[in-house]
Formats: C-alpha cells, sequence, structure tokens
C-alpha cells in the first residue's frame, strides 16, 4: 500500500513537472508577449466579435446561465476565477487526483463507511478550494491595479479623448486582469450595450466591490454632469486608500489567522502522522463500530470552531 502511495505521488510530481517544463518551453519572451490575454487573441485574429465571444465562453460567461436559477450563483463564482475551459487537462488532473485521493484515503480511513464518502467529499472540497483561491487571488490583483487604471483612463479624458476611447487605452495598455476585462467592457459599447450594463456586466464578471463605486459614479456622472476627470481623480485616491486600510488590517491579524489555520489542519496531520508511524493504533476505534459516530461529531464539532475562528481573524471595513 505504502509503494503504490509512492508510485502515485511520484506519478503526479512528474506530471506537474512536466507541464511546467512545457509551459517554459513554449512560452515567448516577456518583451515580445502581449500586454494581456485579449491582445495575443487579436493577435491572432482580426474579428473582435469572434474573440469577444470565444473568451466570454471560455470563462463560462456565455448564454443565458443568469436565468437558471440554482446554476446562477456557482456559474459566477466560476466565471470570476478567470479559469479558462479545458477539458483536456481538467480530464487528466481529475483522473490523477481522483487516484492519489482514493491511496491516500484508503490507507489513512480502513472503514468502508467512512472511506467512501470521505473520498467523495474531498473529490468536491479540492476543486472548490482551487476555484477559490484562483478567484481571490484574480480579485487581489484586480483591486490593486484598478487605481492605476483610472490614472491611465485620467490621463487619456484630460487629453480630451471622450470616455470610450479612455477605456479602450486602459484596454491597451494594461495587463490582466485589468486589461482583458476592460478590453470586454469596451467591445460590449462597440456593439451598443449601455455603459450601464457593461459596468454590471463587468462588475458580475469580476466581483471586486470597488467596481460598484467606479459604476456609480460614472452613471452619476452621466445623468447630472460634472467634471469627470476630478470624479475619478477623487475615485481613485479613496481606492487607493481602501487599498492601504485592507493592507494595515491583513498585518494585523495575520498571526490571527495562521493560528486559525494551523488550528484547523493539526488535527489531520497528528491522525495521519500517527497512522503512519502506527498503523494498527486506530484499529480499536474502527472494530468498536463506533468509529463513524466518532468522527461524525469531531467534524461537527470542528466545522463550528473554524466558523468562529474565521470571524474571528475576519473583519469588515
Amino acid at each position: 500500500m505504502t509503494l503504490a502511495l509512492l508510485y502515485a505521488t511520484v506519478f503526479i510530481a512528474t506530471l506537474v513537472a512536466v507541464e511546467a517544463i512545457m509551459r517554459g518551453y513554449f512560452r515567448t519572451s516577456e518583451r515580445h508577449r502581449a500586454v494581456n490575454h485579449r491582445l495575443s487573441l487579436l493577435a491572432v485574429s482580426n474579428d473582435h466579435r469572434k474573440t469577444y465571444r470565444d473568451m466570454l465562453k471560455e470563462r463560462g460567461a456565455d448564454g443565458s446561465w443568469r436565468q437558471i436559477p440554482l446554476m446562477q450563483r456557482l456559474r459566477q463564482f466560476y466565471t470570476q476565477s478567470g479559469i479558462k475551459l479545458d477539458f483536456g487537462r481538467f480530464a487528466l488532473f481529475a483522473i490523477a487526483g481522483a487516484v492519489l485521493i482514493w491511496l491516500v484515503v484508503q490507507f489513512l480511513v480502513p472503514n468502508n463507511l467512512v472511506r467512501v464518502p470521505a473520498f467523495l467529499v474531498i473529490c468536491l472540497l479540492i476543486p472548490a478550494l482551487v476555484v477559490w483561491r484562483a478567484r481571490a487571488s484574480r480579485m487581489r490583483k484586480f483591486a490593486l491595479k484598478l487605481p492605476e487604471a483610472l490614472d491611465v483612463a485620467n490621463r487619456s479624458l484630460a487629453a480630451g479623448h471622450p470616455l470610450p476611447a479612455a477605456i479602450a487605452l486602459v484596454a491597451r495598455e494594461m495587463p490582466d486582469p485589468i486589461g482583458t476585462e476592460f478590453g470586454l467592457l469596451t467591445d460590449e459599447l462597440t456593439y451598443g450595450v449601455t455603459l450601464d450594463d457593461a459596468l454590471v456586466n463587468m462588475s458580475n464578471r469580476v466581483g471586486v466591490e470597488d467596481l460598484n463605486l467606479l459604476a456609480i459614479s460614472l452613471s452619476v456622472q452621466a445623468g447630472t454632469g460634472g467634471n469627470l476627470v476630478e470624479i475619478l481623480q477623487n475615485l481613485s485616491k479613496t481606492l487607493r486608500d481602501r487599498t492601504m486600510l485592507k493592507a494595515k488590517v491583513k498585518a494585523i491579524s495575520s498571526e490571527g489567522r495562521i493560528t486559525a489555520i494551523f488550528m484547523s489542519i493539526y488535527p489531520f496531520l497528528l491522525y495521519a502522522m500517527i497512522k503512519a508511524l502506527s498503523p494498527t493504533y486506530f484499529d480499536p476505534v474502527w472494530d468498536s463500530g463506533y468509529g463513524p459516530t466518532v468522527v461524525s461529531v469531531l467534524l461537527a464539532i470542528m466545522a463550528v470552531g473554524n466558523v468562529i475562528l474565521y470571524k474571528m481573524v475576519n473583519f469588515e471595513y
């Protein structure tokens, strides 16, 4: 069993290493690479409408998914992660990951009554965790670059360009994810979507709360008038101040957050360590017949404790 687990681990490591090598080999130099993903697609095809549709399709944002209540939140969550649909790679990693997870669960959990549900839960949690981490990382990058994007648009507006031209300049000059999202915004404005609807669509695709401030500012300015350059300058300063406040809060709460993470994973690490050092240590618990009940109660208590820890180390501001 240990030998099979070792072989599976080596297989996964080799798979990841080969993919990293292939990506590095086929990746073009930084100097000649397009600023963002949208521009790289337009360099291959000059059909803007087809590129726009393909980008929405690979992000899972095409079709009428907003009319499906049960799929709305999940599909929007996936779209905001920025992950592109690649069924071949997904199938490869899904099969390899399922085999590895089954070997690990089979080694750690001897009881079939617990083994199969644990396997299914882990197989569902890992993809959700990957999407959640990718979504959080993308939203963080977008929020950090948004004030800079507003500065670029401000300079364009101060030079006398209209707002659509300023948005197009941001799409050309800014890297991902800002460049691609503003490029999709430019395409929607080009194809006749109103500015308010286009901003709502971008907010749904990205999920960053700061975009709501931008949408409200542009909507109010379009309805009542005013100095758009000054409005965007004030908004840019506000967003930078918010970013600084978030960084300070994150730094102050860092010790509590790492403690919460360690306390959440420590029981599982301790169980795995004891199981590896003494495989028969927990056999009396499973042989007694109360093993599934004990595990279920402990997991429920841990879930409640993790929720409390999360509330203690995450702040609303």
